[in-house]
């Protein structure tokens, strides 16, 4: 098995078994595998096999937290519009009960998304 100056084994193991793997993939990501490929030296499987073992793959935590983040974010949005209404409505301006709670609403989830950002 020969390894690369980044650490990357290539070849096979001695226990590990290949196959082939078939992808359909537009023309132009084909083209650019080949090029980078080209420029290393390497094999186009051995350059997907690097790509694939060494960049970030996507975290589903973080995806379901960034959809929350969406949920929470239009509810900020919608408390907003309200805030407008309210605003430009001369009853609802007079009632400052109504106007301090949706203030606080507006706080709160601000905190939501403060929270749900930085835990990501």
């Amino acid at each position: 098995m020969k390894i690369d100056k980044t650490g990357f084994k290539f070849g096979r193991g001695k226990n590990e078994k290949t196959a082939a793997f078939n992808l359909y993939m537009p023309l132009s990501v084909i083209a650019d595998i080949k090029v980078r490929a080209k420029k290393l030296n390497w094999k186009y499987g051995h350059y997907v096999a690097y790509v694939y073992e060494n960049v970030a793959h996507p975290d589903p935590v973080k995806l379901t937290a960034i959809d929350e983040l969406k949920k929470v974010n239009h509810d900020q949005a919608r408390l907003g519009n309200l805030l407008n209404a309210g605003l430009a409505d001369m009853a609802l301006r007079a009632n400052h009960g109504e106007m301090e709670k949706l203030l606080h609403d507006i706080r709160d989830t601000q905190t939501q998304i403060k929270a749900k950002v930085m835990a990501l």
